[in-house]
């Protein structure tokens, strides 16, 4: 009987588990985004904010606050997937567009910029390729972001 050396065992079936576990966020940021635009449109400000938290802890498993707090390739050195880059980079543009909901123009400026700044690394980091499969991932789970300027 041919059994699999020791360590080896579980190590095949890591990035089917992991590809498991990303998809699953991806669809729960899927599942979140309805109620993201409606925490953003007819809600205070701090019960929107506290959405894309649990948003955040949902799909990532991670606090959003603690993950803004650093640079963009740092928190993208974190991911092992660019799923995952592109689900906060995706919550810090709902942050984006809740600040611009409130009128906290230079707020939602600031996280635009730093979602477009997480999205950059992601593609350097893991490869356009990747990334752009990723991309087409969230795409298609999560559904297209609306304009943030009506047009």
């Amino acid at each position: 009987m041919n059994s699999p050396e020791p360590g080896n065992a579980i190590s095949g079936d890591m990035p089917v588990l992991r590809h498991a576990f990303v998809l699953q966020a991806v669809r729960e940021l899927g599942r979140f985004t309805a109620a993201l635009s409606r925490a953003r449109e007819g809600s205070p400000l701090e019960t929107g904010l506290q959405s894309i938290r649990e948003a955040c802890v949902a799909t990532l498993g991670m606090e959003f606050d603690t993950l803004t707090r650093f640079d963009a390739a740092s928190v993208v050195g974190l991911f092992s997937h660019p799923e995952q880059a592109r689900i906060l980079a995706r919550l810090v543009d709902e942050q984006a567009r809740l600040f611009a909901s409130h009128g906290r123009l230079h707020a939602a400026l600031e996280d635009s910029v730093y979602a477009g700044q997480l999205l950059a690394c992601s593609r350097q980091r893991f490869g356009v390729p990747r990334d752009a499969r990723a991309a087409e991932t969230l795409r298609l789970e999560a559904g297209d972001p609306l304009p943030l300027v009506p047009g």
